[in-house]
């Protein structure tokens, strides 16, 4: 079981490939596909906060983690919102919800094998979760004449995805140490399993749109590749302004976002062609994450 868990944790790319493989021969889920989808978004929730402690959020400079939160989580979307509109008007609402994303859970992670600062790595993780719900749907409503979404849906359902497991876990799970240690335990590996899972139903839902417009899709990753660039982009700039031990978690907090809930939210509230550009950044997520994984390792090393 360790060994299989081990196996899990440390081939995340690996894992979501088979879960894209795997979502071009399974059947359609159908009407209820997006509900999985919702379900298994709100689960990795859930499964990050047992990484999170709170007394290590004290150590975190407020000041210098606000500001880039508001600034790559708030100000930043809107800027790649222009750009790519300007060129690629298409891709531009894509675009717009994948930036918005907060860090996601491979953030401390990263942290963790390069030796750099854990706690900030998980406070940005937190910090830009808990704001996504009024930041979000907050970018959505300033833009209103430029995307169509419902806000009031979008708002509610960010709720449930991110407070309702959020309260659950410290509320309820944290309060039976044993429950609380078994979840810790395996919180990464189910996670794997989770976004693979997400990644297969979401892929097997809109496969026949891939397989019909090959040379979309090459230019959809094209864009995604620079648009994941800039994110990383904007993080080295970051660092360039804080302490030593702390610039790995902004460059990383910058990149590597929440993709999960960004396709979650993409198959139950945008259109085709938001949703396959969503689903297809989880190629170039996947690309600079381990490009990352490798630098990191060597850094460690060294």
């Amino acid at each position: 079981m360790v060994q299989i868990k081990t196996f899990i944790e440390n081939n995340l790319s690996l894992l979501l490939f088979i879960g894209l493989l795997l979502g071009f021969v399974v059947p359609d889920m159908g009407d209820i596909a997006d509900e999985f989808v919702i379900f298994f978004t709100a689960g990795l929730i859930f499964l990050s906060c047992a990484d999170a402690k709170p007394a290590d959020f004290l150590k975190i400079d407020i000041f210098q983690s606000s500001l880039f939160t508001i600034t790559r989580f708030a100000v930043f979307p809107l800027v790649g919102f222009f750009l790519v509109k300007s060129f690629y008007p298409e891709f531009a609402t894509g675009t717009l919800l994948l930036l918005l994303m907060p860090a996601g859970m491979a953030v401390a992670s990263l942290c963790s094998m390069s030796k750099a600062n854990v706690a900030l790595g998980l406070g940005l993780t937190v910090m830009s979760s808990l704001l996504a719900p009024a930041i979000i749907p907050g970018v959505f409503a300033f833009l209103g004449q430029y995307v169509n979404v419902d806000i009031t849906k979008l708002f509610i359902t960010l709720l449930l995805i991110i407070f309702v497991p959020v309260l659950m876990y410290f509320l309820l799970v944290k309060k039976v140490p044993a429950a609380g240690g078994y979840i810790q335990k395996y919180n990464k590996s189910s996670a794997v399993i989770l976004m693979s899972l997400v990644l297969m139903i979401v892929i097997a839902s809109i496969k026949d749109r891939i397989l019909e417009a090959p040379n979309s899709v090459v230019l959809m990753l094209v864009v995604l590749f620079g648009v994941f660039g800039l994110c990383y982009a904007l993080g080295i700039i970051f660092s360039f302004f804080v302490e030593s031990e702390d610039k790995v978690p902004y460059i990383i907090g910058s990149g590597a976002m929440n993709n999960a809930l960004a396709v979650g939210l993409a198959f139950a509230y945008f259109d085709e062609t938001t949703t396959l550009f969503i689903v297809l950044s989880e190629i170039s997520w996947c690309f600079y994450v381990a490009l990352a994984q490798f630098v990191l390792s060597k850094r460690a090393k060294a």
